[in-house]
């Protein structure tokens, strides 16, 4: 529960409260904050982009040196947040106590010129707001695929030290795992809950399946340094090399090292290319590519040179794939290599070069190659992923009338995002009006603030009193209101994979049309033509004409199919725990291919580093997943 003191702190400043979810975020001082109490602890998060690395450093000693009288429990800055958090009793259960704190607060922010209107991924100015990450921030709708630069990882010299890190990039405490904070209410500290949950596999657990192959250690990382070496991505088309010069060259490193493991190997085309063992009329197969995004700002080394600190690997694709893809090519040596296997299907480890623009590679490969009976990309997390929910595009047009009272209307950037603000102009009036939200992904809109549902309910209220009306406000009202579900257009359904969730992400109105485009993620049992022929129904008693302009089908492979039980079994046996199959809103590779689910390579809890800059992985990890893959495959293809 919100503590009473946030809430009422909340409402004197206006904020927004979700009680769902039990947080609140809005401005203080110009700065955007999210908060929650858990127990008797209350928790601030705010952006620091921007912030010059000298005042950096001077941020962290004044936070050490005012923890005491401003009674912080701790403190954590990565990922350019800043959480702070302190006792609900340091402020005395009083709204003007916190107030205070976060003067303090914001007022030494400023003082180090920490500008509180830019963008949490790049840094620069931005007027959007948004919930990104769960968290209350400025951003640019076009920065969130991109990499962004970590302003909170800096590292300085001093006179006892030569190299020390200011902060560590640990993964922020996210507001949906701040119930692992606990109070110890004798010494007055809160301390963090055991992190070796039975959810994730405990560290030496992974340094045993890790030290199986010990062995080839010191070779890994040589071949991975090759293949982090070749800056793979997408380039300009040239004869012979469909996706670019770099993308050719990378695959024929990797076959180049498979060929040296005594590896059967074909290139296709330069689109994509396998390693094969074994015999037999069936064959199974590991997915994976060898293409990875650009490489961004923000790094402390070279992206493209394997940086290796201890366990840690960095350069851009060590996790994000050609990390895993290594780990899967050693885990089918280690299976070539073993007199003892016979198996009775062929175990193939195909590589794409095209899975970040698109997946064309697969395509190709699907239309000239055999198809696998069973497989797994390594290019998700474990343990095995079940189901994938479906993805479609609406739009909902309605032709205009001359009694209609809105002259245009423009919102929203993207169908996948909440839309956070909307400008509607009424007919007689010269100048458009504003309504705000907060932006938040299609996938979650309960984190958003949808601008355009807001500003149909503001209107119709206006209009009625007014004795004004407008068909598409009417329509909209009728058809989507304020619901997430879709229950109104006829979308709802659950089952085990989860809900249909429903967003109105682009609204266009002009003195022609009124048109509003729907974003819909739904649950593998949705019936697709079902749901078609119903949303027309409605769609028609309000003049709405409803098309479905894009459309992803779900992936779903029974939790009891072979595959599943046996990759789950394969996972639970070696991290001893007794984990569930997942099901996820987002895609993976795996829908590239059929009879393959996502499996690896990142274990629960590990931070989420692909596509970032310093992309990172443990060498631990990767040979651990090695061991996994090895197991799986054996059984896959007995």
């Amino acid at each position: 529960m919100i503590s009473n003191t946030l809430l009422k702190f909340a409402a004197g400043q206006d904020w927004y409260v979700a009680n769902e979810d039990e947080y609140v975020f809005g401005k203080f001082n110009d700065y955007c904050f999210t908060a929650k109490t858990d127990d008797v602890l209350t928790s601030f998060f705010t952006s620091i982009a921007g912030i010059a690395p000298e005042n950096l450093i001077e941020f962290t000693s004044w936070l050490e040196q005012t923890r005491f009288p401003l009674k912080l429990v701790d403190y954590e800055m990565t990922d350019n947040f800043i959480a702070i958090r302190a006792k609900d009793t340091a402020f005395s259960g009083t709204a003007k106590q916190m107030e205070t704190f976060l003067e303090l607060f914001t007022d030494k922010l400023k003082a180090l010129e920490v500008d509180p209107g830019l963008c949490v991924i790049c840094g620069l100015p931005a007027d959007e707001l948004a919930l990104y990450v769960g968290l209350y921030c400025h951003f640019h709708p076009d920065c969130i695929d991109k990499e962004g630069y970590d302003f909170t990882s800096i590292k300085t010299k001093d006179d006892s030290e030569s190299d020390k890190e200011i902060s560590e990039p640990d993964e922020l405490v996210m507001l949906a795992t701040m119930d692992d904070i606990s109070a110890d209410e004798d010494n007055e500290v809160a301390e963090s809950a055991d992190d070796e949950s039975d959810e994730r596999p405990d560290k030496e657990r992974i340094s045993a399946l890790a030290d199986e192959f010990s062995k080839d250690r010191e070779q890994f990382l040589d071949d991975l340094s090759r293949l982090c070496a070749v800056p793979s991505v997408d380039g300009t088309p040239e004869d012979g090399a469909p996706f670019g010069r770099e993308l050719k060259r990378v695959l024929e490193v990797f076959l180049d090292i498979a060929i040296s493991m005594g590896f059967k190997t074909v290139n296709v085309g330069n689109v994509a290319g396998y390693a094969e063992i074994g015999e037999g009329d069936e064959m199974v197969a590991a997915v994976c590519h060898l293409d990875v995004v650009p490489a961004g700002s923000g790094w402390n080394s070279d992206p493209f040179k394997l940086l290796i600190e201890g366990d840690k690997v960095t350069a851009r694709g060590v996790n994000d794939n050609k990390g895993p893809c290594l780990a899967t090519l050693y885990a089918m040596k280690a299976l070539k290599d073993d007199a003892d296997f016979s198996p009775t299907r062929r175990i193939r480890l195909i590589v794409g070069l095209n899975e970040e623009k698109g997946m064309a590679c697969m395509r190709h490969y699907r239309e000239v190659e055999e198809l696998p009976v069973a497989g797994f990309t390594p290019d998700a997390q474990f343990p095995a992923i079940y189901a994938e929910k479906g993805i479609a595009t609406i739009a909902l047009s309605q032709k205009r009338r001359e009694s209609d009272a809105i002259s245009s209307a423009q919102g929203g950037a993207a169908v996948n995002m909440v839309p956070s603000d909307v400008e509607v102009t009424l007919k007689g009036e010269g100048e458009p009006r504003t309504y705000k939200g907060v932006s938040a992904h299609a996938s979650t809109p309960h984190l958003g603030v949808n601008a355009i549902s807001r500003a149909m309910e503001e209107l119709d209220r206006e209009l009625s009193e007014k004795g004004l009306t407008d068909s598409f406000v009417a329509a909209y009202r009728a058809l989507i209101g304020q619901e997430l579900d879709g229950q109104s257009l006829g979308l709802a359904h659950s089952d085990e994979t989860g809900d249909t969730t429903v967003n109105a992400g682009l609204l266009h109105i002009d003195e022609i049309e009124a048109r509003v485009m729907i974003n819909i993620r739904y649950p593998v049992s949705f019936d697709v033509d079902t749901a078609k022929e119903r949303l027309r129904n409605i769609a028609n008693a309000y003049d709405v004409k409803a098309e479905w302009v894009s459309l992803v089908e779900p992936l779903h492979l029974p939790k009891d199919s072979h595959l599943i039980s046996t990759l789950m079994d394969v996972y639970n046996e070696a991290t001893g725990l007794s984990g569930e199959a997942l099901a996820i809103g987002g895609g993976t590779y795996a829908r590239s291919l059929p009879n393959v689910c996502g499996f690896g390579p990142s274990f629960p809890g590990d931070p989420d580093v692909p596509h970032q800059a310093n992309e990172w992985m443990s060498v631990d990890s990767l040979l651990a997943g090695a061991a996994i893959y090895r197991e799986a495959l054996r059984r896959l293809a007995d």
